[in-house]
């Protein structure tokens, strides 16, 4: 799509960011005391039975936070000439399964079984009375830290049992491209990784509307969030970029537009990786859901992964768009 449209592309980022802002909200004291790195990269506990091909499948979380905290996915069966299967990590706040009907229909068709993930308070998970995915972001660090070190470990043991039905994948969106670019550095060997506008925590609070909100929230409860200097050097241990990528195939894409992600962030990630990144002249919104090149482009990169695997220290480079 021509640059010249880039205007629409924001002001579609604008107007989600604008939407969420209408919603009330509670304060929210800031607590960013916590720089220590993640610890979910440790041994596995025993696996649980895998998913059926088709259905919501429930197991007990491997790191609950809760007494019933449950693993959910909605799995999708592969059509003819099965090739493997792929985690589909949902973006933050996902009100419903079928906000994604295009990836798993896609992925479907050319072959691939498909695990929709849950993440923690999204969906099946919010708890009664909240919307899906509210819980899941909290200006509590140390509380944040739990819950995104619970999904990451969540992940790996999806990677797991996926495995022994052979290749495996991970197409993660926003907030779940961040989290699944964790799962491309875990033990657990992934085929391939593509991940679409990966969040960038430390640039959306500091240089979006997003950003923002939160600040607002924090200063109603009586504290204040660090400068942006600050905000990087507190959520450093939430950059995938600082661990050595496991997955044999990465493809990370970028919205030349994006408002929620600036590019600078999932831009890094390439660098950090030496992956060649693909470059959409798209926003957020429309590059996650209304982008035809995007999909074209993951099912030539899916094919390749698992027909050709590359050295698994030279991760697959992208394309320019």
């Amino acid at each position: 799509m021509a640059l010249g449209l880039g205007p629409i592309h924001r002001s579609l980022d604008l107007l989600a960011i604008w939407a969420e802002s209408q919603l009330r909200r509670e304060p929210q004291l800031a607590e960013f005391s916590s720089r220590a790195e993640l610890a979910c990269f440790g041994p596995l506990p025993p696996l649980p039975p895998a998913p059926p091909l088709a259905g919501i499948w429930c197991a007990p979380s491997p790191r609950p936070l809760a007494c019933d905290d449950q693993i959910v996915v909605h799995a999708t069966p592969a059509g003819i000439g099965r090739r493997g299967t792929v985690l589909l990590v949902p973006p933050w706040k996902i009100a419903r399964p079928g906000l994604v009907r295009g990836y798993r229909r896609l992925l479907a068709r050319v072959g691939f079984d498909v695990w929709l993930v849950c993440p923690p308070h999204h969906l099946e998970r919010a708890a009664p009375g909240t919307r899906s995915g509210e819980a899941f972001i909290s200006l509590d660090l140390a509380r944040f830290r739990a819950t995104f070190e619970q999904f990451v470990v969540e992940l790996r043991t999806c990677v797991a049992l996926a495995a022994k039905r052979g290749p495996v994948g991970l197409i993660g969106l926003s907030l779940g491209g961040l989290i699944g670019a964790f799962a491309a550095t875990s033990p657990e060997r992934l085929d391939f990784v593509a991940v679409i506008a990966p969040a960038h925590l430390a640039l959306t609070l500091a240089e979006t509307g997003i950003g923002r909100r939160y600040r607002h929230l924090a200063a109603l409860a009586g504290s204040a969030l660090p400068d942006n200097s600050g905000i990087a050097e507190v959520l450093a241990p939430f950059d995938p970029g600082a661990r050595a990528p496991t997955a044999r195939n990465i493809f990370v894409a970028v919205g030349l537009h994006d408002r929620i992600v600036p590019a600078a962030g999932p831009l890094a990630l390439a660098r950090a990786w030496d992956v060649r990144p693909a470059l959409y002249s798209r926003g957020h919104m429309s590059l996650l859901f209304f982008c035809r090149a995007l999909r074209r482009d993951l099912v030539r990169f899916m094919s390749a992964s698992v027909q050709s695997p590359c050295n698994p220290s030279v991760p697959r480079r992208g394309q320019n768009h």
